[in-house]
């Protein structure tokens, strides 16, 4: 293998920083305006709500979890329902409605709390670069599009320290299937996923399974989210069944604090007594800098499903979690959760990529492999990539301004799965508009190394196929027919004896980390919400996402994220109605 010229490879890693990614695109398909999704009857801008309204359920964030979660409660046998969302409208951003714009789209990504984009750009203190979404459907309205059920076993140990979970698997299933009625799609495979789906097999990931959206052993084509048009369907495709008159989403809305009141605890026979506070309702700010008061109607519930960083942060910003750590920046304490913020998780990627030798189509993710059935090896992936030089690039070259440049990108990678090796997320300061610090301590757990090494040995027997030779570059200065044939990578490649040298490889996988963007953690179930997701310690609040999660559900998280808010959403209804009966049952007993 041959790594490409420096000169080639600054300018290939600059692609995703490229001002002329973020260019517009047709705002419909075929040149025609695409008409409003079905749910933007729901929509309002933050600017255009009341300083102070209540409603049943208050569910910050309007992503993964948050919008099946919103439409489930506000459909039959729910409530009045309010969804905060600090971000935009996914119609807002043209390049976010296709499989093409998933690159233009890590590019409009700014750091600034102030943008507008659909994607905020942030960097681990391990220095790892990373993307948070800020737009509703969250990073359903984003990321690649792939879908996968968890693994079996995850519902088996989703928890701190092993503990069960209790999930109701009838329902867990029917939640499933209820998102994939709406937005899971067969792709077609060709091009470079076919190439890698037959370099798999040879590489000896088998069986081969066909499509499923299970999570199986050897090698399979997932499901996603993009249909046959090329259209991508998101989480907030699925706000469209809460009932109308039920539901309001307020973007451009940035929850503030929770608002916390005191109560009376409540002693029980041989248990703890009662949180003796609840949360009331929520502060939130508007993009002109005004405040608005959501408060809860009696019986009413916060949800956050703000994400990773979002939910526990907005726990500390509230007065919950390490008193200490609290105390120290002047947050007044109201429940004190030591482990808000703690165990926080990314999937290490790494991988390997090439400029082809032959075209090759534009192709997220559709073909993964599987080596194990018991999740201890790491998950395979690739994906191709069409994209544009920045004109900036081409100046003092031979290419006008206004001439495209244009290179094709192929990459494959492994995820380690998990992952063991954890970090924390803290508060640097009160304001909430400041993205918390957090560390992951990628590959810190000797194990997880191990499963990099060896998830990069079968990247390198992938490569190794037969079916890869197509894509080898001719290398040298001798005839086209008689020079060797080389892959032309981009970056670095991997150490000459990666067959044998455990360390060499090892110190490849620590020097070339990224992430996939599947990190998760700092409100762990076990250890800051119970096996139903309430804060321990704070009544009326849950936590409904992956920040719930202490290891990914399988080879992407957006599937299960996605049936858990559809999961949680009936348990509560469930509740509600449960709770209406009791009334009904003691005001009859008192009329009797």
């Amino acid at each position: 293998m041959a790594a490409i010229p420096t000169r080639l490879h600054l300018l290939l890693a600059a692609l995703l920083v490229a001002p002329t990614l973020a260019a517009a695109q047709p705002r419909g398909f075929g040149g025609v305006v695409a008409p409003p999704p079905a749910y933007a009857r729901y929509v309002v801008d933050a600017a255009e709500t009341a300083a102070e309204e209540a409603y049943d359920y208050i569910v910050v964030g309007g992503g993964t979890a948050g919008c099946p979660l919103a439409a489930t409660l506000a459909g039959p046998g729910g409530g009045r329902v309010l969804v905060l969302e600090r971000g935009g409208a996914p119609a807002e951003f043209p390049p976010l409605a296709t499989a093409g714009g998933f690159v233009r789209t890590l590019a409009m990504a700014d750091p600034a709390p102030e943008s507008d984009a659909p994607a905020q750009t942030f960097a681990s203190e391990d220095g790892v670069p990373n993307v948070r979404a800020r737009v509703l459907g969250g990073a359903t309205s984003i990321n690649a599009g792939f879908y996968s059920r968890a693994h079996p076993d995850w519902f088996r140990s989703h928890g701190e320290g092993g503990e069960a979970m209790n999930w109701d698997m009838k329902l867990v299933n029917s939640s499933y299937e209820w998102v994939e009625r709406e937005l899971a799609f067969q792709p077609v495979v060709r091009g470079w996923q076919a190439a890698v789906r037959a370099g798999l097999l040879e590489a000896n990931v088998t069986p081969w399974n066909g499509f499923t959206m299970d999570h199986v052993s050897g090698t399979k084509v997932g499901a996603t989210t993009f249909d046959s048009s090329g259209r991508r369907w998101s989480a907030a495709d699925l706000l469209a069944f809460a009932r109308p008159g039920r539901l309001r989403v307020a973007i451009r809305a940035t929850v503030t604090r929770i608002i916390m009141s005191p109560i009376e605890p409540v002693a029980r026979r041989g248990r703890s007594p009662q949180p003796a506070v609840a949360a009331s309702g929520v502060v939130y700010q508007d993009r002109l800098l005004q405040q608005h008061h959501a408060l809860l109607r009696p019986g009413g519930e916060v949800i956050l499903s703000a994400g990773s960083l979002g939910s526990p942060q907005l726990l500390l910003l509230s007065g919950i979690g390490p008193a200490n750590d609290l105390t120290s920046l002047g947050i007044p304490v109201f429940a004190d959760v030591p482990d808000v913020g703690k165990h926080m998780f990314d999937n290490p990627r790494n991988g390997i990529s090439i400029i082809p030798s032959i075209p090759i189509d534009h192709s997220l993710i559709q073909v993964v492999g599987i080596p194990s059935a018991n999740g201890n090896e790491s998950y395979l992936e690739a994906a191709s990539y069409i994209v544009p030089l920045a004109p900036i690039l081409r100046r003092g070259g031979p290419f006008s301004p206004s001439s495209p440049l244009y290179v094709t990108v192929v990459t494959i990678m492994e995820k380690v799965p998990g992952p063991l090796s954890e970090g924390s997320l803290w508060l640097t300061s009160s304001n909430p508009l400041e993205s918390p610090a957090v560390r992951f301590n990628y590959l810190s757990r000797r194990e997880d190394l191990a499963r990099c090494v060896t998830g990069m040995r079968r990247v390198a027997k992938v490569l190794e196929s037969t079916t890869m030779d197509v894509f080898r570059s001719a290398m040298g200065s001798l005839s086209q027919d008689s020079r060797r044939r080389e892959f032309r990578i981009v970056g670095a490649a991997l150490p000459v004896d990666w067959r044998t040298n455990d360390t060499a490889l090892g110190d490849f996988c620590q020097q070339t980390v990224a992430t996939l963007w599947h990190y998760h953690g700092g409100c762990v179930a076990g250890s800051v919400v119970d096996r139903d997701f309430r804060v321990f310690r704070v009544r009326a609040l849950r936590v409904v996402d992956g920040s719930t999660f202490r290891e990914t559900p399988g080879t992407n998280p957006q599937a299960t994220i996605m049936m858990m808010g559809r999961y949680i959403g009936q348990k509560m209804i469930d509740e509600r109605h449960s709770r209406r009966q009791v009334r009904t049952s003691t005001d009859s007993s008192s009329n009797a």
